[in-house]
C-alpha cells in the first residue's frame, strides 16, 4: 500500500521538477541528445535493479 502512495508522490514531483530541468538544459550550450543520454541511463539502471530483485 505504501508504494502505490510513493509512486503517485513520485509522479507528481516529475510532473513539478521535469519542466524546470528542460528549461535548464534549453538555456545551456549542450548536446541535443544529452537528454536521451539521461534517459538510457535511467531505463538501464531501472532494468538492473529490476532483474536482481526477480532473481531473488
Amino acid at each position: 500500500m505504501y508504494f502505490h502512495r510513493l509512486l503517485i508522490l513520485l509522479v507528481i514531483m516529475l510532473y513539478l521538477v521535469v519542466p524546470l530541468v528542460i528549461d535548464s538544459w534549453q538555456s545551456m550550450d549542450t548536446p541535443w541528445f544529452l537528454p536521451y543520454i539521461i534517459w538510457l541511463a535511467v531505463i538501464a539502471i531501472a532494468f538492473l535493479i529490476d532483474r536482481k530483485r526477480s532473481d531473488v
